[in-house]
């Protein structure tokens, strides 16, 4: 029987090396903090950064003075951008506890986001093959082909490597028309706890093909292409990630 959503692998997040300061301080957002008085969006940006790659552990306490201090500013901007990452869901506030960093899903969890996603997405692109205008595939098409190549263990790639993820299916989601289905993934967060479980293994570019596939069904308005190629971009994911898990790489730095 599958654990209920949100549980942590203890097995599966312990085993993860946390990967130092140094990584994060080579990411455009933390140059960002050292030449210039810096903006909310650079410090919440590096808070992503760290949370991602599991440089603030997993279900460990986040000390917003000692997390200022690491970063040279003072606590009352770590704690509005704490705020953001909480909405995002990488940090969970505990009642007199303060903020815990959130734990990881188990990957049985993941799969069961995978099977919930596998019976709404692939009708979502075939909906959207049915509407979409010339205008609307062009700007998708564009977006598939956006998905950068590198797939190094800097936290700045995973965190857009993230981003340009989730923004394709919530593309395809609005393009489909149908507003609940689109708050739904949204609300599922899906990208966010798949990167942060196997973001070390460098396997984010192989889904920017499979992206450029169904683009380009959705744009050919071939509504039965488009949800094949949503379902196999899926199926693909989730092995990736199996694959992954299998060969012990979940556990080491790629």
């Amino acid at each position: 029987m599958k654990r209920p959503m949100g549980r942590p692998q203890e097995a599966t997040w312990r085993a993860v090396e946390p990967i130092g300061m140094e990584s994060v301080w080579g990411s455009a957002a933390a140059r960002r903090l050292s030449e210039r008085p810096p903006l909310a969006d650079d410090i919440h940006d590096v808070l992503v950064d760290m949370l991602m790659n599991h440089t603030l552990a997993p279900g460990s306490p986040l000390n917003i003075d000692a997390v200022a201090k690491q970063l040279g500013v003072s606590p009352t901007p770590v704690r509005e951008a704490l705020v953001r990452v909480e909405a995002d869901g990488l940090v969970v506030k505990a009642p007199r506890r303060g903020y815990l960093v959130a734990p990881l899903i188990s990957l049985d969890d993941l799969h069961s986001l995978i099977d919930f996603r596998l019976l709404i997405e692939p009708a979502s692109a075939a909906a959207a093959a049915e509407r979409v205008s010339a205008e609307q595939a062009a700007r998708l098409q564009e977006l598939a082909r956006s998905g950068g190549t590198d797939d190094s263990n800097d936290p700045a790639v995973t965190r857009r490597g993230m981003l340009y993820d989730a923004s394709f299916h919530d593309a395809v989601a609005e393009l489909s028309g149908n507003p609940w289905l689109r708050e739904s993934l949204s609300r599922l967060r899906s990208h966010l706890h798949m990167y942060r479980l196997y973001h070390h293994a460098g396997q984010g570019a192989a889904t920017n093909v499979e992206h450029e596939i169904i683009a380009d069904a959705i744009a050919s308005k071939d509504s039965a292409a488009a949800s094949a190629a949503m379902r196999n971009h899926l199926h693909t994911a989730m092995k990736r990630i199996d694959d992954v898990f299998a060969s012990g790489r979940a556990g080491k730095r790629a």
